[in-house]
């Protein structure tokens, strides 16, 4: 259901055919080039790391580790499954969200530390942060780009649409397209940089170190999408987000990337249907 899988489209053309070896070549190359010179801006990134994870405690890894193994669950029952969208999964969607956030924040309260404050959503740091995000979207834009070509390349068609896309193509009235809307731009954002980026990785990065961290929350992250396709490209952007989160030590930066992620995306699918196609 997380909006950002619809980023990750398929082009035609299957695997198995000659004419596909080029393209996996030519965009493997680029995306390993990408992927080195992108890599040595992150290490340039860390060394400037301002996050901090000290008032996660013990419950908080209990927590996040019955949270981890519950959507690892949730993965593995979602294989070769066509869940299917819906009015009402979307809303089912946004009350599960809304409950795991609350929960969080009421393990975090329980200790007597400030959410807010662990996640650097003070109201203060919204202008500042979210102008980073925005420029860190446009910067590593190029990366995501090429992570979606070597994708096409590799599984070619196959379907590759995700039902996400589908349901918003095949519903062009109102009342389905905003509810899409909504969910990418402010429920899905919001929610799941609050679950990953702020709990997973916070509390992963407390008790394992950052690049545990990373690879684990990431890998989830990729993985509760239960779309192999997308698995390449949703977990390049969760690394960054991660880095992201590190360089400004705040949520709203990341939960304005993912949104303005997540928009584009929406407006390609409305002004460019054919690229679902």
């Amino acid at each position: 259901m997380l909006a950002e899988r619809m980023q990750l489209l398929l082009a035609e053309g299957g695997p198995s055919s000659p004419a596909m070896h080029p393209a996996m070549l030519i965009s493997g190359s680029v995306l390993a080039i990408l992927l080195g010179l992108y890599g040595r801006l992150a290490l340039r990134t860390s060394s400037r790391a301002v996050m901090t994870t000290r008032s996660f405690g013990i419950p908080d890894a209990i927590c996040a580790a019955i949270l981890a193994l519950w959507m690892i669950s949730i993965i593995w029952n979602s294989l070769g499954i066509d869940r299917g969208i819906s009015l009402r999964a979307i809303l089912g969607n946004s009350i599960l969200y809304s409950c795991l956030i609350l929960g969080i924040f009421g393990v975090i309260g329980f200790q007597k530390e400030s959410a807010v404050a662990l996640f650097g959503l003070e109201p203060s740091r919204l202008p500042k942060t979210a102008g980073t995000g925005l420029l860190w979207l446009v910067i590593i834009y190029p990366l995501i780009l090429a992570a979606q070509w070597f994708t096409q390349a590799v599984f070619g068609e196959s379907d590759g649409s995700q039902e996400i896309v589908r349901y918003f193509l095949e519903h062009p009235d109102p009342k389905h397209r905003i509810a899409v809307i909504l969910m990418a731009v402010i429920v899905a954002p919001v929610a799941e940089e609050i679950i990953f980026r702020g709990y997973f990785y916070g509390v992963i990065r407390r008790f394992g170190g950052r690049i545990p961290a990373i690879l684990t929350s990431s890998l989830l992250f990729a993985a509760i999408h239960v779309h192999l396709p997308s698995m390449l490209g949703l977990g390049l952007l969760a690394v960054i987000l991660c880095l992201l989160y590190e360089r400004t030590g705040s949520l709203w930066a990341t939960m304005t990337m993912h949104a303005a992620f997540n928009a584009t995306t929406i407006a390609a699918l409305i002004f460019f249907p054919e690229l679902a196609g």
